[in-house]
Formats: structure tokens, C-alpha cells, sequence
């Protein structure tokens, strides 16, 4: 089912740039202070392209920057077609050094409907919008999607195995996430290719990270047939560097008083003050709330609690997602929020970072916070499977897949 391909990529000339001056974070990922920093640090920073400065032109801009960049030679079309595999060695939450080792190919797009390439979060259409403009300005895949595919016994590592016991054509250390190593080579040989797109054409696929990528992929290629691809790195679901980090959830510009807040919770949670954040992911359904200064551990009493505030059509799995408690019952159910609201990021703001958010809290930015345990790789699959949508932002994949090791001209 699933089209991959080997490409032709386009990767920075080592000769003219030194690599950790030119990658950066994926787009949606980089903040104000992070975009000036990376414009610093080298003219020929991928984030001219993936996120000009805002103005009337910044597209046609990003589009003029990719071209004159690749006629001077910062940028090189490798000659021949390759999969160029992707390792990344981190520190886990757990202390623990991990690696986790994925592919990059192209495949071919498919619209959801098909199952070949199954979502398992909602997207927004402003992202998209932007996303499309800048594909249009420059007609070039830029940032990697980050793609799950089954393989149990890690056929497909095993089999690139040789190439990547060998020196990497890229090593490097992203600057805003330390202690990422991030290496990548050519494989060239025409047998082992195969071998990969055979093994992977009775596969459906999962999109783990980069869903607005992929629309607006799928939407370019209806304007031109002749993009019918798009550039994607593959990491196996059995494979052992697979980390998700939970998402916190900060909520601010809402007017809420502290002690009607926890009478309320208290009608479908069981409220317990803490005094520190150790009480996070002990249970299922269990929740860490900041508010005045203080910490409580909330624990949902009764999951068919559920079924007041979650659509009867949808999944009994759907339901027991600790996000959809927290949405539904809580951010949408007992505070009001609408689902417009928080698509549009009027009343939310996303952390991985808990102190951050109980700084917020702390200097007034933020009205509370939400803390939640990370959301497990059985439960994306089995949301996909069914067809359903995550809320935004319920998996954090670590570390990022980063922007400017190779990209795809179309």
C-alpha cells in the first residue's frame, strides 16, 4: 500500500557552511528569540526559507533565498537517487541514552480515506495556509514528516545496519536541543533500496509528527500532478528510541476563582493537594492542576464520566484517552472553553516544559495549569486505526526531527 521511494536530495555544501550553523528546529518549534538567533548565525540559515520574517513578500523571499543558494552551490542535488538513513542519540527522561534510527524516503501521497497514511491528530487551517504559500513559493519539500510504520523484528535497521556502522555524510548537534547528536548517510545500493520498498509496500503508515505538512503536501499535488510525493523520515514502531513527552496544557485571559474551580472538579474528580508535581503519572486519568500557587492531584472518579461529555459515536478508546478527559471533561465540560477557542490558541498554550508553565502561573501569565502524563505509542495506533483524531497536540515526539539536513526539491 505504502509508495516509498529513494530521491535525489538536497543537502548543504560542508565546503562553504558548517552544518550545526545552517539546521534548525521544525518550524512550527521555533519561537521569536530562536528565529533571530538562527538568523545570526549564518546567512545561509535554513530558517530564511522555512520562517521568513513576517512581511507582504515573505514567501517570494523564501523562494528567492532557496534558488540563489542553490545556483551559488551552498546548496547540492546529490547526483544519484538514495535513502539516506537517520539516527538520533539522546538522553531520555529516564536518564537513560537511547538512539532512535529511521529512514528518510519520499512515498507517495494518498488521501486519508485510502488507510494508507493514517493521522492521529486534528489539524488547523492556518498552519496549512502558511505551509502552502511557502511550498508554492518554492517547490520544495523542506522540513521532514515524521512517519510510524510496523516492522517487528526491525527488518529494515537491520538491513541498513552496514551503511550506518560506517562515518555519517552529516553529524550534528542542533543548538537548541543539547545533547541531540543527529547523523544521517547515503545508501546508493539499488538492491537494499528495493528491498526497503518491497517490505514497505504492504504497509499502512502513521504520521507521528507533521500532519500540516501532509496536507498541505496532498494539496499542492492537486494543483500539480507532478508532486505526487512527498519527503518523509520513517521510524519503526517497534523501535526501542521511541520517546513521546507529555504535552502540558496552560490556560490564560479566563476569569476563574480558585475554590469554585475545585468545587466544581470535585463533582467528577477526586481532589487531593500535593506539594510537589511527584504525583504525576502514577494512575491513569490522573492530573496535575497549579492554581494560586498550589498543586492538586486530580483523579477522575468514574470513567463512564465520559459519556456526559464525549459524542456517543466515538470510540470507547477515544473516551479513555487521559488528553480527551482533559478537554472535554475539564478545559471544554467544567470551564467552558469551546473547541473554537482552542483551535485558535485564544484561551491554550502547549508546554513541555512544567516549570515554565508554573512560572507563568507564578507571574500571572497564565491562569492555571494543566499537567498531564505523556500519551502512549499503543494508544496513537489504536486511535488511528479507528479513524479518529486526537486533540492538537497530544503527542510530543522526542527529540524533534530537525530542518536542514536534506531536503526534497520537487
Amino acid at each position: 500500500m505504502a509508495n516509498v521511494r529513494p530521491f535525489q536530495g538536497v543537502r548543504y555544501n560542508t565546503e562553504k557552511v558548517r552544518i550545526k550553523d545552517v539546521v534548525t528546529q521544525p518550524y512550527d518549534k521555533i519561537t521569536p528569540v530562536m528565529q533571530e538567533t538562527y538568523y545570526k548565525k549564518n546567512d545561509y540559515n535554513i530558517v530564511r526559507v522555512i520562517l521568513p520574517y513576517d512581511s507582504p513578500n515573505k514567501y517570494e523571499k523564501a523562494g528567492k533565498y532557496l534558488r540563489a543558494w542553490l545556483n551559488a552551490g551552498i546548496l547540492v542535488q546529490d547526483k544519484t537517487s538514495c535513502i539516506y538513513p537517520y539516527h538520533q542519540e539522546f538522553t531520555a527522561p529516564t536518564g537513560e541514552r537511547k538512539t532512535r534510527k529511521g529512514f528518510c524516503a519520499i512515498i507517495k501521497l494518498e488521501d486519508f480515506s485510502t488507510g494508507v497514511v493514517l493521522p492521529h491528530e486534528r489539524t488547523l487551517s492556518k498552519p496549512k495556509e502558511d505551509r502552502l504559500n511557502l511550498l508554492r513559493a518554492t517547490k520544495t519539500h523542506l522540513g521532514q514528516i515524521f512517519m510510524l510504520y510496523p516492522d517487528e523484528k526491525n527488518f529494515v535497521t537491520e538491513l541498513l545496519a552496514p551503511a550506518t556502522s560506517l562515518l555519517p555524510v552529516i553529524e550534528v548537534e542542533e543548538s537548541f536541543e543539547e545533547g541531540v547528536i543527529h547523523k544521517i548517510w547515503k545508501v546508493t545500493d539499488g538492491e537494499i533500496i528495493n528491498e526497503i520498498s518491497k517490505f514497505m509496500a504492504d504497509k499502512s503508515v502513521l504520521i507521528a509528527d507533521g500532519h500540516h505538512r501532509y496536507e498541505t503536501a496532498l494539496s499542492y499535488s492537486r494543483e500539480n500532478p507532478d508532486a505526487g510525493y512527498v519527503m518523509v523520515t520513517f521510524v519503526s514502531t517497534s523501535d526501542d528510541g521511541l520517546v513521546i513527552l507529555p504535552t502540558h496544557r496552560a490556560l490564560y485571559n479566563i476569569k476563574v476563582e480558585k475554590n469554585e474551580c475545585l468545587k466544581a472538579l470535585n463533582n467528577y474528580f477526586s481532589v487531593k493537594k500535593q506539594h510537589s508535581l511527584e504525583f504525576l503519572g502514577i494512575k491513569r486519568h490522573t492530573f496535575g492542576l497549579y492554581i494560586d500557587r498550589e498543586f492538586y492531584r486530580l483523579e477522575l472518579k468514574n470513567s463512564s464520566i465520559m459519556d456526559r461529555f464525549v459524542e456517543p459515536d466515538m470510540s470507547k478508546e477515544y473516551k479513555n484517552l487521559d488528553v480527551t478527559v482533559l478537554h472535554s471533561c475539564i478545559i471544554e465540560g467544567i470551564l467552558g472553553i469551546s473547541k473554537e477557542s482552542i483551535a485558535r490558541k485564544e484561551n491554550i498554550e502547549y508546554l513541555r516544559d512544567a516549570k515554565q508553565g508554573i512560572k507563568g502561573v507564578d507571574s500571572g501569565r497564565f491562569s492555571m495549569l494543566f499537567l498531564l502524563p505523556p500519551t502512549g505509542i499503543d494508544e496513537v495506533r489504536r486511535i488511528s486505526q479507528k479513524r479518529e483524531a486526537m486533540p492538537q497536540k497530544s503527542t510530543d515526539f522526542y527529540p524533534k526531527l530537525i530542518t536542514g539536513l536534506v531536503v526534497c526539491r520537487i
